[in-house]
């Protein structure tokens, strides 16, 4: 994606065209592969919460079945594997342990199997999760709870990486920017960047699926809506995710290609905040003038 306001910054081969097709042709949506409804099994059986899980997937099959086995526990209704670009086993061990598969054939691009995600789910809550490093069940179950009455969108608490090195990393002062330009510096650095994540369907309807695709974006947008926004758990998944060289290594460049991609992210994400409240402002001109 090449537009004025990421500032060069790469997007990842994000298929952007796939979602905005999603969009206007539901029916584009590949063959879901049947799942397994969960919810009387696992350790929460008899909640009242109706939950999806979202795993994307690209060649996870040394990690995605302890993933699947995790999110289980929570009793979910179903557990949406996206298998996008796969070569290995992703796709039948995810079969084999009962989630639901939507498979692409192609690479999605970072956050796009989210977004599809989002749009199959059929649950009142969606919880969000990578497929490359595991997270017990009941790291899992605040963010849960949280979005049955304490907030529409329960996000990853991790404040204190705001004072593990001064001066802050470009991600961290986006992050803590984007807050302060929504008028929310209280929420320090919460983001939809890091995993996991929950949101319930008032959330979901308020950004639209389509925004998770650039998650400072779908972060800003609700927002704006007035959604409830609230760090309530740590999950140190600085120290989980795997390091891949390709996104995370420098490479003599001044900042990582993952990092130039959550850079042009929350520039999107900034040039959304300013369109929506211009669009705000001409709409409030117009109803003065008229009056």
């Amino acid at each position: 994606m090449c537009v004025f306001y990421r500032q060069g910054c790469t997007d990842d081969g994000r298929r952007r065209d796939l979602v905005e097709l999603l969009i206007k042709t539901p029916a584009a949506l590949p063959a879901i592969g049947q799942g397994m409804d969960f919810s009387q099994s696992g350790k929460r059986i008899g909640s009242r919460q109706r939950l999806s899980v979202i795993i994307p997937a690209r060649n996870e099959e040394r990690t995605i079945g302890r993933v699947i086995l995790e999110a289980k526990q929570l009793s979910p209704i179903e557990i949406i594997v996206i298998v996008n670009g796969s070569t290995d086993q992703t796709e039948v061990i995810a079969k084999q342990l009962g989630a639901a598969t939507i498979v692409y054939q192609e690479a999605l691009g970072t956050d796009v199997g989210r977004a599809i995600g989002a749009n199959a789910a059929a649950g009142d809550t969606l919880l969000f999760l990578d497929s490359d490093f595991c997270i017990p069940w009941r790291e899992l179950v605040p963010f849960c709870d949280a979005v049955l009455e304490a907030c529409d969108l329960a996000v990853n608490r991790l404040d204190h990486h705001l004072g593990m090195r001064m001066p802050w990393h470009a991600v961290t002062a986006l992050k803590a920017a984007l807050n302060t330009a929504l008028g929310r510096s209280d929420l320090m650095n919460a983001s939809l960047v890091p995993v996991p994540f929950a949101m319930n369907r008032k959330a979901l309807e308020a950004i639209h699926w389509s925004t998770l695709l650039c998650p400072p974006k779908a972060y800003a947008l609700g927002m704006l809506a007035g959604l409830s926004i609230k760090p309530v758990h740590t999950v140190e998944v600085d120290r989980l995710n795997r390091y891949r060289p390709h996104k995370h290594s420098k490479a003599g460049e001044e900042q990582s290609h993952a990092a130039m991609q959550i850079i042009g992210d929350h520039l999107e994400a900034l040039h959304a905040i300013h369109s929506r409240r211009q669009v705000e402002g001409e709409i409030g001109c117009s109803a003065n003038q008229a009056k």
